[in-house]
C-alpha cells in the first residue's frame, strides 16, 4: 500500500511542477526558428542585419547585401581599462557570414559595423551563468511549488510511517 501511495505522490509531484513550469508569461511570443530567412533590419540602404550571436569567443554575424559592399567591423565593449580592439574589414556580396573575435567585458559584448558613412553598433547577448535562460516569474513559481510539494510530501511519508508504526524511534525531519 505505501510504495503504492509513494508512487502516486511522486507523479501527481512530477506532473503539477511540470505543467507549472511550461506556463509562459501572459506577455510572451513565440519565435520561430526559421529567422534565416529575415533580414529586416536595415543597417544601410544596402545591408541588413539577418542575426548577430556570440558563441563563447567569436562575435557570428549573418548580413545581406544587395550589391558588393566594404564594410569594417570593430570590437565595441565597455571598457574599463585601456587596451586594444580588434578591427577588421570584410567585402559583403550576398548573404555573408562573418566571424569576429570579441572579448566581452563585464558580461557584455558588441561589435559596430562601418560602411564609411553609416557606424552601426550591434549588442550580443553573452551568457555567464550556470544555466542560461530568460527565466521569468511564472518559473520562479514553479520551482517554489515544486520545492514546498517535495517537503510536503517527505514530511507526510516519515510522519505516516511513525504513526502507523513501521518505525519505533522518533525521526528528524528537519
Amino acid at each position: 500500500m505505501l510504495p503504492r501511495f509513494l508512487l502516486i505522490a511522486v507523479v501527481v509531484v512530477a506532473s503539477l511542477t511540470g505543467v507549472a513550469a511550461a506556463q509562459d508569461a501572459p506577455n510572451a511570443t513565440a519565435e520561430t526558428s526559421n529567422q534565416t530567412d529575415a533580414c529586416n533590419e536595415y543597417i544601410t540602404e544596402h545591408i541588413s542585419l539577418c542575426s548577430a550571436d556570440y558563441d563563447g569567443s567569436d562575435a557570428v554575424i549573418v548580413l545581406e547585401a544587395d550589391r558588393r559592399e566594404r564594410i569594417t567591423v570593430t570590437e565595441a565593449v565597455a571598457l574599463t581599462e585601456s587596451r586594444e580592439l580588434n578591427r577588421r574589414s570584410f567585402v559583403v556580396d550576398g548573404r555573408t557570414t562573418i566571424r569576429f573575435a570579441v572579448d566581452p567585458a563585464n558580461g557584455a559584448a558588441g561589435v559596430t559595423i562601418d560602411d564609411g558613412d553609416t557606424l552601426y553598433g550591434i549588442p550580443l547577448e553573452t551568457s555567464s551563468s550556470i544555466v542560461a535562460g530568460p527565466f521569468t516569474a511564472s518559473d520562479a513559481q514553479a520551482s517554489g511549488l515544486g520545492g514546498a510539494l517535495g517537503v510536503a510530501l517527505t514530511t507526510l511519508y516519515m510522519v505516516a510511517r511513525r504513526v502507523y508504526g513501521r518505525v519505533e524511534e522518533p525521526e528528524r525531519i528537519a
